[in-house]
């Protein structure tokens, strides 16, 4: 299944090489941006409880927006003032300003639509059916039925959802698409996992494995055709994720012993290029900024932005 690199809450908070243990300091991670590329939120972790939390691209204005459980994600809405976040097996979703809290089902593995209304989430976090629920309100919508299935992405015209079958826990993924209604359901060629959307829709980005581990493959949906972006990796952490333009794709990188770090990689496999140690990242919707988790020289994991060259490196969250 998606444990390939090891995409659990724990691994989400401290991707960057922390202890599995609950850390005796707060840490910080699931960074996700503001529709206008001004704002961060983000997940904070000490013990057993998780904070919701804002703040400025600059590190300024931050704030508690809501106190909850421990968090597995937090996700703005790419069109609206919208917070998702997935706590103790459930979907909320919040105002930025941290009011108007409402349950939206049971589940995690969330991911927003293009249009900033609906969600997409699994049943548990081991995966399960796939559901859509409207933030607004309102009853979910089953769209898949296998009791594995997860890493559900959307097609950029909203239409469709790309997601990662398996017939047993820890067993072979596959790559399929339906419908958002739940017609449609179809198998894609290639062994994969962790589908993500080209921002044209022609393409889709996934993990392959392979006999050494891991590599970064796309797969054209026109042409059926398969190619190999990267070199064999021992692990990954996440789906890929596109940049706005679609020329590149950004993956976290996890070798043997956790320690994970950042590669931009050509979309169309002519170079890859190491940005920083860490993981957990984001692109800014102008695509010139990435924002990601690392701990460096803070005993608990920080929010970092760094800019897509790798300069103006700088720490969004306090170190501890």
């Amino acid at each position: 299944m998606k444990l390939v690199g090891g995409l659990v809450v724990l691994a989400a908070l401290f991707a960057a090489g922390a202890s599995a243990r609950p850390p005796a300091v707060p840490s910080y991670a699931l960074p996700s941006w503001s529709p206008d590329g001004k704002q961060l939120v983000f997940a904070r972790a000490f013990g057993p409880s998780g904070t919701v939390v804002l703040a400025g691209a600059n590190g300024k204005g931050r704030r508690w927006l809501l106190r909850t459980g421990v968090l597995s994600q937090v996700a703005w809405s790419p069109k609206s003032k919208r917070i998702a976040y997935a706590s103790r097996g459930r979907v909320f979703v919040i105002q930025s300003n941290g009011k108007g809290r409402r349950a939206v089902g049971n589940g995690a593995d969330l991911a927003w639509g293009p249009d900033g209304v609906k969600l997409a989430f699994t049943s548990s976090s081991l995966g399960g059916p796939i559901r859509i629920a409207n933030a607004g309100g309102g009853p979910t919508l089953r769209v898949t039925d296998g009791p594995f299935d997860h890493a559900p992405a959307w097609s950029p015209d909203g239409t469709k959802l790309a997601f990662t079958r398996a017939a047993r826990v820890a067993g072979l993924d596959f790559v399929y698409v339906v419908g958002v209604d739940g017609a449609g359901l179809e198998r894609l060629g290639p062994q994969g996992a962790s589908p993500a959307w080209s921002p044209d829709g022609r393409m889709l980005a996934f993990w392959q494995r392979n006999e050494q581990g891991v590599v970064l493959s796309t797969f054209d949906l026109a042409l059926g055709f398969v190619r190999t972006i990267t070199r064999t990796f021992p692990s990954f952490s996440g789906p890929p994720r596109w940049s706005p333009d679609g020329k590149w794709l950004l993956v976290t990188i996890c070798g043997s012993i956790g320690q994970c770090r950042l590669d931009v990689a050509a979309a169309d496999g002519s170079e890859v290029d190491q940005l920083v140690s860490g993981g957990d990242p984001a692109w800014s919707p102008d695509g010139t900024r990435i924002a990601f988790v690392a701990r460096r020289l803070c005993r608990g994991s920080s929010v970092w932005v760094v800019n897509v060259d790798g300069s103006r490196l700088r720490r969004i969250t306090p170190c501890r």
